[in-house]
């Protein structure tokens, strides 16, 4: 109990990071989403078929990959990437692709009755999307985008391997000097369970 009340500092400054991580690749993730999920639905052939190869491409590859590529493999191209931003760029487009399959799923789920009525009592559609469609859709899509956002504060714990001293990346280095894997590792758990826990309450 004394090594975790000396080690609080240290993992609540992990904390803080890991909330900030969350927080921004949550909101960057839901553009994304929105944006890709409106360019398949509304969006013309070669916009849906660029949206569909990227989807395929998120989907398929690991998040651990990706970010040793923008880590290792972005420098080599020229770019010099800050570790935070890029991870956040890249939890956020990875969580992105499925933020875009909660959007779009909820979107199709309204029917098509709901359009017709918007036009039969005169409304454009513009007007019938956002006042009607995309109200239901946006009850129908809250479940599973609850979810996809406790994915990406779980998947933040992987940027520990590009260097970024998040919670988990404190948790280890503390465990490699002390020894003390289950006090440690315990409170780490903890934390991560407390803020989806959180999230979870939230979406309800």
């Amino acid at each position: 109990m004394e090594l975790l009340i000396n080690s609080l500092p240290l993992l609540g400054m992990g904390t803080v990071t890991t909330l900030y991580l969350s927080a921004a690749a949550i909101v960057l993730s839901t553009a994304l989403g929105l944006a890709f999920a409106l360019c398949q639905l509304y969006g013309g052939l070669l916009l849906r078929i660029v949206v569909e190869i990227y989807l395929y491409i998120m989907r398929g590859v690991p998040l651990l990959v990706l970010l040793f590529t923008m880590y290792y493999a972005a420098p080599y191209a020229g770019m010099e990437i800050d570790p935070t931003t890029g991870g956040i760029v890249v939890i956020a487009a990875y969580f992105g692709a499925f933020m875009t399959e909660v959007f779009r799923a909820a979107v199709l789920s309204v029917p098509v009755a709901q359009w017709e009525a918007g036009k039969a009592i005169g409304l454009t559609g513009k007007r019938i999307f956002t006042d009607i469609v995309a109200r239901q859709a946006m009850r129908v899509a809250g479940p599973a985008y609850v979810n996809t956002c406790i994915g990406v504060v779980k998947g933040t714990s992987l940027v520990a391997i590009i260097g970024l001293v998040d919670l988990t990346y404190v948790g280890r280095q503390i465990v490699e000097r002390t020894l003390a894997p289950f006090e440690i590792f315990g409170f780490v758990a903890l934390v991560y369970f407390l803020i989806c826990y959180a999230l979870s309450r939230l979406g309800n």
